[in-house]
């Protein structure tokens, strides 16, 4: 199940016995009972349902979070009466809780049945202290029914308990079947170093990822054509592990340059953007996301890139082949192709591709976008032909590729 968070905020309210302060904060508002100290949060958003969370320390090594409500159907919430001086943190997000399941499939190769379905009670039981991943236990049971000996019908029950350890994205990473019973509780709940949560509601256990803080630390690194981007996932309340992927942004400061994007999957925390222009100031951004959505952008930096030296290198891979034939007539194609080459330290904006016969049918250029890995020609068939290809950037053209002969039909 996919789930994006479309208001993903985190509010501190220090309560002093009137209007809390809110800081930090722009789809939020906070207001204090000063009879009270009954705290009401209203947030803005279009759709729900919502989840709402309370820290009152948001050092990942002393946490006490609390899910306060889970399923609510407002954009208000009211908290009860807090206590002054206190710092008081709130995480609301609109992406609802992950149940976490075992999959039909994994239930039907530990029963061997399946008639009408498999039915289960998941609950979640900690957080795996080797992995971080979270863990549960599952019962599945399916009854199925036929005639017996002496006619009468008859209803067998195939069911097991099994242990399982899911991955921040709901999957299963391991299953292993119980022998004996385990101790489960319907109202068990947890919260790890980074606020991840698991909990369970009668005989269904949930996981809830919030979206992750800006990542911070970014640096990039000039290398040929291309940024060598990296950071640090945000200090609170984000998991690495729970990182599903990244988003580098690279936007030219004042210049006709496409903005360059790469998504990178998974917890890493590098990556690369490109091609470069030469001589172009870009900003450069980076956007973490987990199943609770996507968080805020790192603080930009800026880098400028510096006038192009390097040309290209030849193109290698250079092939060609026949299609197309016609035995009456000239009027045959040839297709010749390439692989990409090093580009230099700036884009590659065409490339020239030369064909020529060794029977005197003539030589033959053209040149494609740098985008074009493929040129194609309409000559006769009959004689031998040589391709070569050479591309060009900024500096200009690159040296010419070892000569491919495609021999006549």
């Amino acid at each position: 199940m996919s789930l994006i968070a479309r208001v993903v905020v985190i509010l501190s309210v220090i309560v002093t016995g009137a209007v809390g302060v809110v800081r930090a904060v722009t789809d939020l508002t906070v207001t204090q009972d000063p009879g009270t100290g009954q705290v009401v949060l209203t947030w803005t958003a279009t759709a729900g349902p919502y989840v709402v969370l309370r820290d009152i320390n948001p050092n990942p090594n002393n946490l006490t979070s609390t899910i306060l409500a889970s399923a609510l159907g407002s954009t208000t919430y009211s908290d009860g009466a807090l206590n002054d001086g206190v710092n008081y943190f709130y995480l609301i997000s609109d992406a609802p809780p992950l149940s976490l399941v075992l999959p039909q499939s994994t239930a039907f190769a530990i029963l061997g049945h399946s008639c009408g379905g498999i039915q289960e009670k998941a609950f979640a039981t900690a957080f795996d202290p080797a992995s971080g991943y979270p863990t549960g236990d599952v019962y599945i049971e399916t009854r199925c029914g036929g005639s017996g000996r002496g006619g009468g019908y008859q209803v067998t029950t195939y069911s097991a308990w099994v242990s399982v350890t899911w991955d921040f994205a709901g999957n299963v990473v391991s299953s292993t079947t119980l022998t004996t019973v385990p101790t489960v509780s319907s109202t068990f709940t947890a919260t790890d170093a980074y606020r991840d949560q698991i909990y369970n509601s009668g005989t269904a256990a949930h996981l809830v990822i919030f979206a992750p803080d800006a990542p911070i630390g970014v640096t990039a690194i000039h290398s040929g054509d291309q940024f060598d981007v990296s950071w640090t996932p945000a200090l609170y309340g984000v998991n690495p592990a729970a990182i599903t992927s990244s988003t580098l942004t690279a936007t030219p400061v004042d210049s006709t340059a496409p903005i360059l994007t790469t998504i990178v999957n998974g917890s890493v925390e590098n990556g690369v953007l490109g091609p470069l222009e030469p001589e172009t100031t870009y900003e450069i951004t980076v956007v973490s996301a987990t199943i609770g959505g996507s968080g805020p952008a790192s603080n930009p930096i800026t880098l400028s890139t510096a006038a192009a030296t390097v040309a290209p290198s030849a193109p290698p891979g250079v092939s060609a082949f026949w299609t197309s034939l016609d035995p009456s007539d000239a009027t045959d194609t040839l297709v010749a192709t390439w692989n990409a080459p090093d580009p230099g330290d700036s884009p590659i904006d065409q490339f020239e591709v030369t064909i020529a016969s060794d029977e005197g049918a003539g030589t033959f250029t053209q040149t494609v976008p740098g985008t074009t890995l493929t040129a194609i020609f309409t000559v006769d068939y009959v004689p031998n032909w040589t391709v070569t290809v050479r591309a060009h950037n900024a500096v200009g053209w690159g040296p010419w590729s070892d000569p491919f002969i495609l021999g006549g039909l």
